[in-house]
């Protein structure tokens, strides 16, 4: 049970955002406004002996009483915990993030713990009150294996205005990706709508007629042989877009476990034939695809800024060995 008597500094706060400081960071102020618009938390104001109910956006008075039931702490949602993730850049705002390869976003899927927004809790723990309860702070994601920068409200002002960029398609996005093969065009776009896979659910693929619309640029940056840098711009962001898109024109990210399936036979033969020779072998345990810069306006000032995250290791390496070694 809650009962709370507000105190002169926080006169003429949201009540949702008031509560959401007070409990923090036990409970969210999504999950809690949830509770205020559903009336189990009310409003008895100074003077008056009744309870009202109000909603999340009422401000609040010096004397008035909040009382209600908050139900069971919310164990289930993620908690703080040490994650190892790069910062690029934090201000009141924002943190930017350099994800690592194999690291979740948030909780789900059957992974409760050691998420990104486990780490992000561990370090920035005032966004547990920021947007929704089960991945706060979060306004888009990356897949488990893909690295590099990611932008993380930590306010709720903020989150919405990140969401609200991702909606109208006004955050940039920059990819690196390693194919197998020789790209033949210096780049190209590849509007093909996707669908989920039904033999696959979890994987997506390029049907003719519906699905959801998806478009990407590429551009090579360097042809290497048997591999092709290639920088991915994609305009919409489908789940596996610029995995399936690359696939589906005969150029496979190398290292994909889920799409591809010519480039991944071609890519480990080519591994195995540089092993029997005693030549290096890229350390590569994953499908070489980097998130590697993000230009949005940024939500305090309005001003367009960039971010970028350096090329990892195991990528940097391919590309090493395959220009520095024989084929």
């Amino acid at each position: 049970m809650l009962e709370v008597v507000v105190a002169a500094d926080d006169a003429g706060s949201r009540i949702d955002r008031f509560l959401g400081r007070f409990l923090a960071p036990h409970y969210s102020r999504s999950f809690l406004s949830a509770l205020i618009d559903e009336g189990a938390i009310r409003l008895c104001t100074r003077g008056a002996g009744d309870e009202k109910q109000v909603r999340p956006a009422y401000r609040i008075e010096a004397g008035d009483t909040i009382r209600g039931r908050l139900g069971d702490p919310v164990s289930r949602l993620p908690g703080p915990e040490p994650v190892d993730f790069g910062v690029i850049h934090s201000d009141e705002q924002i943190v930017i993030v350099d994800k690592p390869a194999g690291v979740i976003i948030h909780p789900g899927s059957g992974a409760k713990s050691g998420t990104l927004v486990n780490g992000l809790l561990q370090r920035f723990p005032e966004i547990a009150v920021v947007g929704k309860a089960d991945r706060p702070g979060i306004v888009h994601r990356l897949d488990r294996e893909t690295t590099g920068v990611m932008v993380v409200a930590r306010t709720n002002d903020a989150a919405r205005s990140l969401v609200n960029q991702f909606k109208r398609k006004t955050v940039q996005k920059e990819y690196t990706a390693i194919v197998w093969g020789e790209m033949p065009f210096d780049s190209d776009w590849i509007d093909l709508p996707l669908d989920i896979d039904p033999k696959r659910p979890t994987r997506r693929r390029v049907v003719q007629q519906g699905g959801q619309s998806a478009s990407t640029f590429y551009k090579v940056q360097r042809r290497l042989g048997v591999v092709t840098l290639v920088s991915a711009f994609p305009r919409t962001g489908r789940t596996h877009q610029i995995r399936v898109h690359l696939d589906h024109v005969g150029f496979a990210v190398i290292g994909d476990s889920a799409y591809g399936h010519k480039a991944r036979q071609g890519y480990k033969r080519w591994c195995e034939a540089r092993e029997q020779a005693g030549l290096p072998v890229p350390g590569l345990a994953r499908h070489a695809l980097h998130a590697h810069k993000l230009s949005f306006e940024h939500p305090g000032t309005g001003e367009r800024v960039e971010y970028e995250a350096p090329l990892p290791a195991d990528m940097a390496e391919v590309i090493d060995i395959v220009t520095n070694s024989p084929a």
